[in-house]
């Protein structure tokens, strides 16, 4: 039954918070999304680190009607000459619940979870330091 109310509730709507002109903001989160921006910026993001240089150049998150998710981000760390490209892959479960959406990785025993900021068309939340705003695909 509980998995029923999650996937019900994922498939229509997702009620958090209020948009103080227009009022609580509605989203379907099951599909596919594509990221936009990392803090602020649009992509590619790209840090300087003390050893070097870390770029965001691609990322989505997919989320399914069951609340599984899926969230990949092609990342690039440069160390002098040196060059790695990572997919970064976290996944866990989506939970609606008090009016918030929260993620909460599976990779991370007791995982207390990130809460997701919604508008009409987007989802921003904060993984790993980085504040990351995924659109509708």
């Amino acid at each position: 039954m509980r998995r029923l109310l999650v996937m019900f509730a994922l498939a229509t709507l997702a009620a958090c918070g209020e948009n103080s002109s227009t009022g609580p903001v509605t989203v379907n989160l099951v599909g596919s999304w594509k990221l936009q921006s990392v803090n602020g910026t649009a992509l590619p993001f790209s840090q300087t680190t003390s050893t070097g240089k870390y770029e965001i150049f691609d990322g989505s998150a997919d989320i399914q009607g069951s609340g599984a998710y899926t969230i990949n981000l092609t990342t690039r760390t440069t160390t002098g000459t040196s060059s790695s490209i990572f997919i970064l892959t976290t996944f866990g479960t989506v939970d609606i619940s008090t009016g918030l959406v929260i993620f909460r990785r599976q990779d991370i025993p007791n995982d207390p979870g990130t809460t997701a900021t919604l508008t009409a068309d987007s989802f921003s939340l904060t993984q790993n330091g980085y504040t990351l705003v995924f659109v509708k695909t």
